[in-house]
């Protein structure tokens, strides 16, 4: 009996000092089922947690080319931000300076992270058997579609991959791997288990993005509780393959509620993409993330655009300092920006979105040159310091009416089956050819008015956790309130949806 004890006892010691020695190292993710390697990014006390200090990620989005030739695949530089929509570099060895060079720029200038886009991100060519390809550069074919259709490619693929991640690494960045997983085509899903597994101990990646903005991208019209059903299938697949890195999806903004709801969707933290498409538009939504979504979050695209011509870089500072105040005062773990640099995609707004301009030429700190001038913006997000005191997540005067419309109106009430109000809920409403359309959020008391400056004639409305309501209206039907066309559309009752853990 005694040895008996005696041997009790020392398996418990051993336990305590075998756990004493493993929990310097590993650290419990409260959001996962295992025990989290302290050496990749992880979630804890809703911030991220790197080298076992906190972690504010400052991103930009970077577009990464894919380039082969008969031989070999690599990573490089977009090719648009090159000038004259050509390669600087023409093999190589030459590609891989430049795009190291580029992300030594980058960590210089103030980011610690970069959102990896386009390299990782495959095209459905036939819908019909959801087969998948890559958008390469072949010689000067550079729209040239590439079928990973062997191994011999996969790997070829995945070295120039790690080629990418490997220079990353080396300028002391983290990365945000944006991939695309369609649920019809169960190749995307395929793929993204193939990926995930290749580069499970890669601890440079520290999550990888589903989907870019589906309310956009996703032309199909989904149920809520599909969505769901959809993200969980791919979450596991990520954490089945890669448990010690992270999931997100690039949600557009707060209208993506009414099919991809940001309280549903199966992923470790959401990344919104708010725009200033309205007066003080992006800080309003960021007082919605704040107050009504339930998972963490980051700023995974935003920004303004400025040539410093007709918008002065001024105004991009202004934009960068306000908005990522609000990010951190809100709540926010982290902030990107779109994207690194000025591009001529033939529109103002998307072409001068860049942090780097196309004039000039800038050395790095490792004395290497770079094509472009920074722009003043990189300074605002640099010298941010997210282990400041946070202030208040502060409502703009314009939350429940962005663009102070006063010339049409919808009113109503969204209400729970019980009757009682949904606050945070939201409206939507076109014009009558499905064009033009504005977004509002209901009251504490479930009420709401959406205001617009032409007839509505198109509506849907949901909150986060219940169903979607669609239909049609007559604007000619609107009643005069307060020298304002309105309709009241009345109380909707909206069920809670019933998800299946």
């Amino acid at each position: 009996m005694r040895s008996i004890v005696i041997a009790f006892i020392l398996i418990i010691a051993f336990g305590v000092a075998y756990f004493y020695i493993d929990s310097k190292k590993r650290a419990y993710v409260p959001d996962s089922d295992h025990v989290q390697d302290n050496e990749f990014v992880f979630i804890k006390d809703n911030q991220f947690i790197s080298d076992g200090k906190p972690f504010f990620p400052k991103a930009i989005n970077f577009i990464v080319s894919l380039r082969l030739n008969d031989t070999i695949m690599w990573p490089s530089v977009y090719i648009s931000y090159v000038p004259q929509q050509d390669f600087h570099s023409t093999n190589m060895d030459s590609c891989i300076h430049e795009l190291k060079a580029t992300l030594q720029l980058i960590k210089d200038i103030g980011y610690n992270t970069v959102r990896l886009t386009t390299i990782g991100e495959p095209e459905i060519r036939d819908k019909y058997t959801g087969r998948i390809n890559f958008k390469a550069n072949y010689g000067t074919n550079y729209n040239y579609p590439l079928y990973l259709n062997s191994e011999e490619k996969y790997n070829k693929y995945f070295n120039a991959v790690e080629l990418l991640l490997n220079a990353v690494e080396e300028a002391g960045l983290k990365a945000i791997f944006t991939t695309k997983l369609f649920h019809e085509a169960p190749e995307t899903e395929e793929h993204f288990a193939k990926l995930t597994k290749h580069f499970s101990t890669n601890t440079t990646i520290m999550a990888y993005d589903f989907f870019n903005e589906p309310l956009y991208f996703d032309s199909l019209e989904r149920k809520k509780e599909d969505v769901y059903y959809i993200t969980k299938k791919w979450h596991a697949i990520q954490k089945t393959n890669a448990p010690n890195q992270m999931s997100t999806i690039g949600l557009a903004c707060q209208r993506e509620l009414f099919e991809w709801d940001p309280n549903i969707v199966n992923v470790d933290f959401i990344s919104f993409h708010p725009y200033e498409y309205e007066p003080d538009q992006v800080r309003n939504e960021l007082y919605w993330y704040y107050k009504f979504v339930n998972k963490p979050w980051i700023i995974g695209e935003t920004g303004i655009p400025s040539n410093n011509d007709s918008i002065p870089y001024e105004n991009q500072v202004a934009f960068a300092k306000k908005t990522l105040l609000q990010t951190f005062n809100c709540g926010g773990m982290g902030y990107s920006w779109w994207q690194y640099k000025d591009v001529e995609w033939g529109g103002y707004h998307q072409n001068y979105l860049g942090v780097v301009n196309n004039t000039g030429t800038t050395f790095n700190s490792k004395g290497q040159s770079v094509h472009g001038t920074p722009k003043p913006v990189n300074s605002a997000i640099k010298d941010f310091d997210p282990t400041q005191k946070k202030g208040p997540c502060e409502c703009p005067p314009n939350y429940y009416n962005f663009s102070s419309n006063n010339q049409f109106r919808l009113s109503g009430k969204l209400l729970d089956e019980d009757g009682r109000p949904l606050e945070g809920g939201g409206i939507l409403a076109w014009d009558e050819w499905w064009v033009n359309h504005y977004f509002s959020t209901t009251k504490a008391d479930g009420s709401f008015e959406l205001y617009s400056d032409y007839k509505f004639y198109h509506f849907m409305v949901s909150s986060n956790l219940y169903e979607m309501i669609r239909a049609d209206i007559k604007p000619d039907t609107a009643q005069i309130v307060g020298g304002i066309p309105t309709i009241n559309l009345g109380e909707f009752r909206l069920k809670k949806l019933k998800l299946k853990k």
